[in-house]
């Protein structure tokens, strides 16, 4: 590959990946079906079980708050179950990244595949006796099983990526609180930011976070490099690494866009949440007596609960994308 093909590859991507989302949108959007009622399902029954766990947390609070205030003494919420509630949330978010991981490793899964069974169709076009067929639901689902648990280490190695940038980060910004940069200090109300402050408690950071993006983005076609050459993660991971070299500025726009449009139908989708969270407050209200303690944190995270059921459907179009980038790069 010369290196202007990786320029003009870039909008055949997409229009490749917008015309595969649309002919065969059946398999796109059938395949995140079921990510998102396991997503409901699953997700669901590990909230509901968290809610479970912290709910005589939630009616001591309430009882609590309603004795400091008959009695007109200042109150935090939750300052007596705070610890008890973080060793909750502890169990949950890794329980729902897990599930997360495995419903991405197959989405992702099932994109490549439909990716190649349309170039196979393709290809057919110009070669009759090629015909690949129909490929059904049924059929989408025994061709990308067998890569299932490759494609949820690759997940799982992708996931240590970002936690080692982020956590970089986040180093940056815990050491200037702590003070252990010399010449930086923390801002006040009477002292304003310094440059130094700008440049290492604000700038750094961001920096640190942004190669992590463009480290993400050299591992993001790993799962339909797997898909494509039947490897095991870590080869996938290297190999797409390898395809990526020719084409780094490229890469990384293309999935930056696919973030930016993830994004914003995570909005859109939170927005709507908020609907749900309205009726799920009152029904909430009518069932622990005007207990605000926990429905205030039930109509909190409902509207992101609801986006990220829905998730799957907007990332399914992402998983095309990525396998006609790794078919371009290839």
């Amino acid at each position: 590959m010369t290196g202007s093909e990786p320029r003009r590859a870039g909008g055949s991507v997409v229009e490749e990946g917008l015309r595969i989302t649309g002919r065969d949108r059946r398999l796109v959007f059938g395949s995140a079906v079921p990510a998102t009622a396991a997503a409901l399902v699953v997700g669901g029954g590990i909230v509901a079980g968290g809610f479970a766990a912290s709910w005589g947390l939630f009616l001591e609070a309430g009882r609590t708050a309603e004795g400091s205030i008959d009695y007109e003494e200042s109150y935090v919420a939750y300052i007596d179950q705070w610890d008890s509630l973080v060793k909750v949330a502890f169990c949950v978010y890794p329980l729902l990244l897990l599930v997360a991981m495995v419903l991405i490793a197959w989405v992702f899964t099932a994109q490549a595949v439909t990716v190649a069974h349309a170039q196979e169709r393709d290809t057919a076009g110009a070669d009759p006796g090629a015909d690949p067929g129909a490929l059904t639901l049924r059929a989408l689902w025994r061709r990308s099983r067998p890569h299932l648990g490759a494609a949820f280490r690759v997940q799982l190695l992708t996931l240590v990526c970002a936690l080692v940038a982020a956590l970089a980060g986040l180093l940056v910004l815990a050491a200037v609180d702590m003070e252990m940069v010399p010449g930086v200090v923390w801002p006040t109300y009477h002292d304003p930011a310094t440059v130094q402050f700008i440049l290492v408690g604000r700038v750094l950071p961001v920096v640190i976070w942004g190669l992590g993006l463009a480290l993400l983005a050299r591992f993001a076609p790993a799962t339909a490099v797997r898909v494509a050459d039947n490897c095991s993660a870590t080869a996938a991971m290297r190999r797409s690494w390898t395809l990526t070299r020719t084409a780094r500025l490229r890469t990384t726009g293309i999935c930056l866009l696919a973030t930016a449009a993830v994004a914003v139908a995570f909005a859109v989708l939170q927005w709507l949440g908020t609907y749900v969270a309205h009726w799920a407050g009152l029904l909430m209200l009518a069932t622990t007596d005007d207990n605000v303690w926990v429905t205030g944190v039930l109509v909190i995270i409902t509207p992101v609960a609801v986006a990220l059921v829905l998730l799957p459907v907007v990332l399914a179009p992402v998983g095309v994308l990525l396998a006609c980038l790794r078919a371009r790069l290839a």
